[in-house]
């Protein structure tokens, strides 16, 4: 009589579209084993369990060794994250360019704040002149105060 084991073992053989022979082979057992097990004579033993865990890594051990459960492992596939990654990029995107209106802003201030430095030493010197000019002036004043009080005694 075959026992639950041995049953959900031939399940594994049939659904994976092994023969005794091909089964064998596959485990890497010999093939009167797999008779043996499959005819009920004998029961799987541990190392048959883990060869089978093994190679059909798809086939889960519980539903395996209790039977609970469904034969097949659940997949856990990776969530689709190519909405976000194209939302992340956006953003990275949209921070490059906020970078460069910055350091944008910033040379063109660095330009201006130059430009006001020179505009207050041209300042400087518009006074100097200025000031120099108001000095000539007087000179002149003097100096054709001074020619005329010897021209005209």
């Amino acid at each position: 009589m075959l026992d639950d084991l041995n049953k959900r073992i031939i399940e594994v053989m049939v659904r994976k579209d092994h023969t005794k022979s091909s089964f064998a082979k596959a485990l890497d057992v010999s093939l009167p084993l797999i008779t043996h097990i499959t005819t009920g004579r004998n029961k799987p033993g541990v190392d048959l369990i883990q060869k089978i865990i093994s190679v059909f890594d798809d086939i889960s051990p519980d539903w395996l060794l209790l039977g609970t459960g469904t034969m097949f492992r659940t997949q856990h596939t990776a969530p689709d994250l190519s909405v976000e990654m194209a939302k992340w990029q956006s953003l990275i995107e949209q921070s490059l360019k906020v970078k460069e209106a910055q350091l944008s802003v910033i040379q063109y201030h660095k330009i201006l704040y130059d430009e006001l430095k020179h505009l207050e030493e041209m300042r400087m010197i518009l006074e100097k002149a200025n000031s120099d000019s108001v000095a000539l002036t007087s000179e002149w004043e003097q100096l054709r105060i001074g020619l005329l009080s010897k021209v005209i005694p």
